[in-house]
């Protein structure tokens, strides 16, 4: 049973910038390359990025303001789209 927890520990990962302004949590694949959802979240906690992976590309991802409203988008085919959160 330890072996295959020490795997999903090793899978498991955490980066922070240098400043500690933003957190990010995922997950890695066997290579060490970002894969699946990966969450930035600010020194408050508040969800800043959402992030999805495959074998370390990026391939969707959403950000939102400090309200927690979204405020930009990008696609699968890499296409971004920007939102007025003040519902204007």
């Amino acid at each position: 049973m330890k072996p295959l927890f020490l795997f999903v520990v090793l899978l498991t990962c955490s980066i922070a910038k240098a400043d500690d302004s933003l957190t990010c949590k995922g997950e890695l694949d066997n290579n060490g390359k970002k894969n699946g959802s990966w969450v930035c979240r600010d020194k408050q906690g508040r969800v800043i990025k959402k992030e999805h992976y495959k074998h370390g590309e990026i391939g969707t991802w959403i950000l939102y303001n400090n309200k927690g409203q979204m405020i930009q988008t990008r696609n699968k085919k890499g296409k971004i789209r920007k939102y007025k959160p003040c519902g204007c």
